[in-house]
């Protein structure tokens, strides 16, 4: 009586995720035994052997899939934004070895790409934006200056700043009426 009392101090759940085997002849000898020990103490599940009690549906909480889904695309697109960075930074610095700096023509289309799939981005992609402007003006100091002026640096970051935060501008307002036309076409 005492090793039927200790084996129905499983829980209900354990039971009932081993009530369909049992009933279909499959469980194990030591589950079966589980399982008719607890049965035989436990009206609720002795109801559901029965089949005169419903099984109850598990209050498991779902976790709500928009906000993984958000989460995961916020850290893709920081990601993207890194390499994007690396990318347009070693673009700068070779553009300085030739007779123009073209890839900056390339922050526009990574502004407007991440802005279009997440409208929250704006934070990163300035801090990526002046990251840039402090490069570029870093290496403009060291490439074509043989010495470092403060001046000569300043001005070179303000500049870089301005037009940096320029091209990213534009590239952010065609993300943002992408993304508005998108959803604006998904309500209609």
């Amino acid at each position: 009586m005492k090793k039927l009392a200790e084996n129905a101090k499983i829980p209900c759940a354990v039971c009932r995720d081993l009530m369909p085997l049992v009933q279909d002849g499959i469980a194990s000898p030591e589950s079966e035994q589980l399982v008719r020990a607890h049965i035989a103490v436990c009206p609720a599940c002795q109801a559901l052997w029965q089949g005169t009690e419903p099984p109850a549906a598990p209050e498991l909480q779902t976790p709500d899939d928009t906000k993984i889904l958000k989460r995961l695309r916020r850290r893709y697109s920081i990601h993207l934004l890194l390499l994007a960075f690396v990318g347009i930074a070693v673009g700068i610095a070779l553009g300085y070895t030739g007779s123009a700096n073209w890839v900056i023509l390339f922050l526009p289309l990574v502004w407007s790409v991440l802005t279009y799939r997440d409208i929250g981005m704006g934070k990163p992609l300035l801090l990526f934006t002046l990251g840039l402007a402090v490069l570029d003006a870093i290496i403009k100091q060291m490439a074509l200056l043989e010495s470092f002026a403060p001046g000569n640096f300043l001005a070179n970051l303000v500049s870089g700043c301005i037009l940096y935060v320029g091209l990213g501008g534009v590239g952010w307002l065609i993300g943002w009426l992408l993304h508005y036309a998108k959803e604006s076409t998904h309500e209609n």
